[in-house]
């Protein structure tokens, strides 16, 4: 794992209470207004009957999902937030690298029909794990369902082009964050990486901030050839 890969994991430790409470407490105003509603209806629309968050954090998505009726699991690779998942009173989350994924027991669960990958795909070979852990762990015509920052947003004023940035939370709460790094990629390179891992793009939204008029994500979705 190289340095900024290990980066991640290590902010996200030091995250892990600050940002459990501003999830808690909807005091991103992105989410509140956009994002957690996008990434739900794109699952409700796709009728998977089982899923696996990657990235569940403290199981917000996951508690959504099963009181729609959805089976599934969470796993993420920070061992506070699962622990944060686990006691609200459900024992369906597991702590895992992406890496690991195809080697992880989820109780008598084989396979899946989707992913879900909702803002949780944050390192350059992340997005090359999470293609090949769904070569096994999604059934035949699986897809994968992804919500990520939107480049129109992210990009700011850099060059439109891969390449690593810094996180930086502002003005969100009282809470203080460990800055984190992540990778970007352009809408070209994002398709094209998962169709060379035989994964072919069915689906391209861009949920709309309702007070500013710009798009706040962008969600895609894949099915495994």
């Amino acid at each position: 794992m190289d340095t900024n890969e290990q980066q991640i994991l290590s902010s996200w430790e030091l995250n892990a209470l600050p940002w459990t409470r501003v999830v808690q407490q909807k005091l991103l105003e992105s989410r509140a207004l956009v994002t957690d509603k996008a990434i739900v209806e794109a699952i409700v629309e796709l009728k998977p009957r089982t899923f696996l968050d990657i990235g569940c954090g403290e199981g917000w998505l996951c508690r959504e999902l099963w009181q729609r009726g959805f089976d599934g699991w969470g796993v993420d690779g920070i061992a506070q937030m699962v622990e944060t998942a686990l006691g609200n009173g459900d024992d369906r989350f597991v702590v895992s690298s992406y890496r690991d994924l195809p080697s992880q027991r989820f109780g008598s669960r084989q396979q899946f029909d989707c992913f879900i990958c909702n803002f949780s795909i944050l390192g350059e070979n992340t997005l090359a794990e999470i293609a090949h852990a769904g070569q096994s762990l999604l059934k035949p015509n699986g897809k994968i369902i992804i919500q990520t920052l939107h480049p129109h947003i992210a990009c700011c004023e850099v060059a439109y082009e891969n390449g690593w940035r810094e996180t930086s939370w502002q003005g969100i709460g009282n809470e203080e964050f460990h800055p984190a790094p992540w990778y970007f990629r352009t809408v070209e390179s994002w398709i094209g990486e998962f169709h060379l891992r035989n994964y072919r793009l069915l689906r391209l939204m861009e949920p709309t901030h309702p007070k500013t008029n710009k798009p706040a994500s962008m969600l895609f979705i894949f099915e495994r050839h």
